[in-house]
Parts: structure tokens; C-alpha cells; sequence
């Protein structure tokens, strides 16, 4: 299964490659994401104009003969659930600072005059700092943390996300609109068709603003 899987990338990804304009091209820019499932009847619109259910972050995108890789970060305080008397903030888990985002590679196609589509598969990685400034690197899931000793089952257990894109590209500028969901735990130690499928209910919508430098 794992043959047919790798396969199946590679024939997605020879029209990209065949139709390669640019040899290689480098952007970057802002991004801000929205921190809840905008299609839940659970999320109600008035969170969706608060500024707290927002991280901003920067993004960067590589296109390599056709292949896109792509990465952004976005930076979020933790969550404060109490107060001591000396007026110092209790985060909740002892998580000051939360960076996080997603790394991964893909294709995009041309849909309309000076608009692209793009797919792209990957992991949703992060750092979680304490208080103490204690750095946590995790991938996929917050609770698969990085650890010199059990690095391999921490590779086997990332599963993969997808992202896509809409961009309106004018001149040297791209906007657009992107929507990542993560898969139903699909790994190497998951490795099932039923898995690849998204988890829609984990969905989440934002928007970025990408100066391309060559």
C-alpha cells in the first residue's frame, strides 16, 4: 500500500512539473488564522470579529519546478486561568507562549486570469514555551512531543494534514484565502486509507498577504 501511496504522488504531481513555469521563486509574507471551526453550528459569528480567536504569524513559500513548499507560524500567548496575589498570570498546562503552524509540499494549478489553486500535504507542527522557558517541540498533535530517546516512535506517530489555497496574485503580491484540516491520524504507525480521510470538524480558515522576491 505504501508503493501504490507514493506513486499516486508522483503522478499528481508530473502535471506540475510538466507545465513549470518558473524554474524557482521565493515568497514570503503575514498570515492570520481563525482559531475555531468556522462551520460548527457550535462557533457563533461574533467569534469570528473577535481578535482573540486570531494568531498571526509569518509564511514562507518555495516553488521548486513546479513543487510548492510551503511553511508558517503563527504565535499565540497561552491561556490565563487564574491569577496569584502577587498579579502574576497562572497559564493553563504552565504554557506561556504557543508557536505553531504547518510545513508541507504540493501543487497549484492556474482556475481564472491571475488566480492559482493549491493543495498542499504536510504536518501541523508548534513549540509550547513555559514560564519557565522550557521549549516543547511537537508535530501533529501537542501531545506528540519531540524526545531524544523516543525520537523514531515520535516520527511513526505525525500524522498528515492538507491545506489549500486560493490566491489572487497581482504583479509581485499574492492575497489569499487558505483552509487546513488534519487527517484522521494517518501516519506510518496508522498507515490506513480510512485514515487519509480529513477531519472536517477540526477545519480551520485564514488568510495571508505574500510579497514574492524572485
Amino acid at each position: 500500500m505504501k508503493h501504490k501511496l507514493c506513486l499516486l504522488i508522483l503522478l499528481l504531481l508530473i502535471p506540475s512539473l510538466a507545465f513549470a513555469g518558473n524554474l524557482i521563486s521565493f515568497g514570503f509574507g503575514s498570515v492570520n488564522q481563525f482559531q475555531l471551526d468556522p462551520f460548527s453550528p457550535e462557533t457563533p459569528f461574533a467569534s469570528i470579529v473577535d481578535v482573540h480567536n486570531w494568531a498571526t504569524g509569518g509564511e514562507a513559500r518555495l516553488r521548486v519546478l513546479g513543487v510548492n513548499f510551503e511553511g508558517y507560524a503563527l504565535i499565540q500567548q497561552g491561556e490565563i486561568i487564574d491569577v496569584t496575589e502577587e498579579g502574576k498570570p497562572v497559564f493553563k498546562d504552565d504554557i506561556s507562549q504557543r508557536i505553531f503552524g504547518m510545513i508541507g509540499a504540493g501543487f497549484s494549478t492556474e482556475v481564472a486570469e491571475f488566480t492559482t489553486l493549491s493543495l498542499a500535504a504536510g504536518a501541523l507542527t508548534g513549540i509550547d514555551i513555559t514560564k519557565g522557558f522550557g521549549v516543547n517541540l511537537w508535530m501533529g498533535d501537542r501531545n506528540n512531543v519531540f524526545s531524544h530517546a523516543t525520537w523514531r516512535d515520535f516520527l511513526a506517530n505525525v500524522p498528515l494534514a492538507y491545506r489549500v489555497r486560493l490566491d489572487l496574485n497581482l504583479g509581485g503580491f499574492s492575497i489569499g484565502i487558505h483552509y487546513q484540516v488534519p487527517s484522521h491520524d494517518f501516519s506510518y504507525n496508522n498507515f490506513t486509507w480510512d485514515a487519509m480521510a480529513p477531519n472536517w470538524r477540526q477545519g480551520k480558515i485564514g488568510a495571508s498577504f505574500i510579497t514574492k522576491f524572485f
